[in-house]
């Protein structure tokens, strides 16, 4: 054959892939933002962020000289083009692993935390009708531990159950959170403040302000009851839990002072990265569908004991015998 007639076969193929279009890219969208890794070894530009054990995605932007119709709606790639991902094996595993050689996306199920900037690298290859040429990119990753969320603990604050009279001094103290993880964390926690009857039963419920809720079980705060109504923190990593108003005292519902019990339960927390690395299962941002980490339980129970009204000393009267 003829070297002009093999170049012109050669790019009546390519005429027709380009026309054609191949598969259907990870579509472009304003969710997802270009981010740089390194180029020749110079310093890294960008870090992205991921909470370890989350599934999230990366895509690469075709060339757009070999895939004109990668653009909306259809996205479409040119035929024959494939891109292979290259994921270390401490980052995590792909998912599927069909994705890493034929997608300009790939998802990675990321693995421990750590220190570590781990390097994804993704290779876009033409088919020999195009040449067989190759480039490449890169981007960092660090995989952050999951938030956690404590009762801060130490003088002044108060951390662990406390059973004392009314007006002791360790009263006076704080009920605070402390959290690990990225700011702007969501928490999730209640308070209920009950009477107690001369058996140890709760037999009265009352809001932050000491009012009464009635006889069936009601919280004071609370920021749990459904997952669409989370405690945020917006700039800090302490979080002050409600305070009742007037302090810690014992109640009086109208029949003289009870035992009062305080009780504070923390049982999850999120933050903006675990919040980010959900996006595949939560794209809309649905405040029901969040992934809540520390979730067991914290308790801390705070029973404030009245001092007993000691009622009058009886004698015989000095007129008894008058």
């Amino acid at each position: 054959m003829k070297k002009s007639t093999f170049l012109k076969a050669v790019l009546s193929v390519a005429t027709v892939m380009l026309l054609s279009g191949g598969a259907f890219g990870q579509v472009a969208n304003a969710d997802y933002t270009a981010i740089a890794g390194d180029a020749d070894g110079l310093a890294i530009a960008e870090i992205d962020s991921v909470t370890t054990g989350t599934t999230t995605r990366l895509y690469v932007k075709p060339d757009s000289y070999y895939h004109p119709n990668y653009v909306a709606p259809g996205w479409a790639l040119t035929g024959g083009f494939t891109w292979t991902w290259t994921v270390p094996g401490a980052a995590g595993v792909t998912v599927p692993a069909a994705d890493v050689n034929t997608d300009n996306f790939v998802e990675i199920q990321w693995g421990a935390a750590s220190a570590t900037n781990h390097r994804i690298s993704v290779a876009e290859t033409a088919p020999l009708a195009f040449g067989g040429c190759a480039g490449d990119t890169n981007v960092y990753v660090r995989i952050l531990a999951t938030p956690t969320v404590a009762y801060t603990a130490g003088a002044g604050f108060i951390s662990a159950d406390l059973t004392v009279c009314e007006g002791d001094p360790l009263l006076a103290g704080l009920v605070q959170s402390t959290f690990t993880g990225i700011r702007r964390m969501q928490l999730r926690y209640t308070l209920e403040i009950a009477t107690l009857d001369n058996l140890g039963a709760k037999d009265e419920y009352f809001n932050a302000t000491k009012a009464s809720l009635g006889a069936a079980q009601a919280f004071a705060v609370n920021r749990a009851g459904t997952l669409a109504n989370p405690q945020e923190v917006v700039d800090a990593l302490i979080f002050n839990l409600t305070t009742p108003t007037g302090g810690y005292t014992a109640i009086n519902p109208g029949t003289g002072k009870k035992a009062t019990v305080y009780t504070y339960v923390l049982n999850g927390v999120n933050d903006r990265i675990s919040r980010k690395s959900d996006y595949l299962t939560n794209p809309t941002r649905d405040a029901t569908l969040w992934t809540w980490y520390d979730g067991a339980a914290k308790t801390v129970v705070i029973r404030v004991n009245p001092a007993p009204v000691t009622g009058p000393i009886y004698h015989v009267p000095n007129n008894w015998a008058f």
